[in-house]
């Protein structure tokens, strides 16, 4: 026969195990954001600082009602997969994914778990014929003829742009294919050049100087961005004026840079993210939106290094000037 004071015990140990197991069950009141980017890079960092800043002006802070695991492949491809498959080994909540080549491979591996891409072309831009439910987010549309227009306005009859480019890089291959059905459109002959790895920048920035190409532009490439500042070099020393499609990145050598605000990019996916933290029904054709507001950002002091006189009206319509 067992006491009461064993009956007690074996009660207290059962209420324990039952107690356990409950917690062990329920889910904590903190989401788990597992972040992903591509590179370390002006222009994508403008856009984490904002992906966070939304996050933050919505009243969630990394540390006290969010936790968030913050990675970067530091432009190494092969990490992408492994990365994404550690955040669902984690079973986090959200994937956040900044850069094209991360919301691919998001969109390939992760089933389950909703995914927020920010700074990328849309799923099906990228050849992703069917976009799984689980995909959200916000993407550049990518208006090369605006872009063209202002390249022709300040250029009159320029008849050959240099493009520096990874045509092993989807992303990059796509934009570059853009621009140059766009420039060929207007009799405007474009000069590509392989660029590999950032090592091969500054052969290609000499190979297309040595053309004599009277413009550089770069199109959305990760590889070209990280070396940026390269181009922008040989482009003051030869007076060759130099346009990017990123508007920040006017600031690495550039003397124009139009196109999406990627501050205001990744403030709008950190809206994204609120919405499946609060629990929100987000519509079918809200899901992945794109951005349409263009930035013009004009380095006063680049562009006259390198030869390009930029005009009062122009001057009076760029959202930032540097000088």
């Amino acid at each position: 026969m067992f006491t009461n004071s064993t009956i007690m015990k074996r009660i207290l140990f059962i209420t324990l195990i039952c107690i356990l197991a409950v917690s062990c069950g329920k889910k904590s009141d903190i989401t788990t954001i597992g972040y992903l980017q591509i590179a370390q890079d002006p222009s994508l960092d403008n856009a984490k600082e904002s992906f966070f800043k939304a996050l933050k002006d919505s009243g969630f802070i990394n540390g006290t009602n969010i936790k968030i695991l913050d990675n970067n492949a530091q432009g190494d491809m092969s990490m992408i997969p492994t990365i994404l498959q550690s955040f669902i080994s984690q079973n986090v909540d959200i994937i956040v994914t900044n850069g094209t080549p991360c919301m691919i491979s998001a969109s390939q591996m992760v089933k389950e778990i909703p995914v927020v891409f920010t700074v990328s072309f849309s799923p099906k831009d990228m050849g992703i014929k069917t976009v799984p439910d689980n995909i959200y987010g916000v993407y550049d549309s990518y208006n090369v003829s605006k872009f063209a227009d202002l390249i022709t306005s300040l250029i009159p009859n320029i008849k050959t742009v240099g493009l520096p480019y990874n045509n092993s890089e989807r992303n990059a291959e796509f934009s570059a294919k853009r621009i140059i059905s766009e420039l060929t459109k207007r009799n405007i002959y474009v000069m590509t050049a392989s660029v590999n790895n950032t090592n091969d920048i500054i052969n290609a920035g000499n190979y297309l100087k040595d053309k004599r190409v009277e413009a550089i532009i770069i199109a959305a490439d990760n590889v070209v961005n990280l070396g940026q500042g390269i181009l922008g070099k040989i482009c003051c020393e030869n007076k060759i004026p130099f346009f990017v499609t990123e508007p920040m990145n006017s600031a690495e050598g550039a003397a124009i840079g139009y196109g999406i605000s990627y501050k205001h990019w990744g403030y709008q996916s950190g809206l994204k993210v609120i919405d499946l933290i609060k629990g929100r029904t987000i519509p079918e054709d809200e899901k992945i939106v794109p951005l349409k507001n263009m930035t013009l950002l004009i380095n006063n002091y680049t562009a006259k290094k390198q030869g390009l006189s930029i005009p009062d009206s122009l001057i009076k319509k760029a959202d930032k000037i540097l000088h």
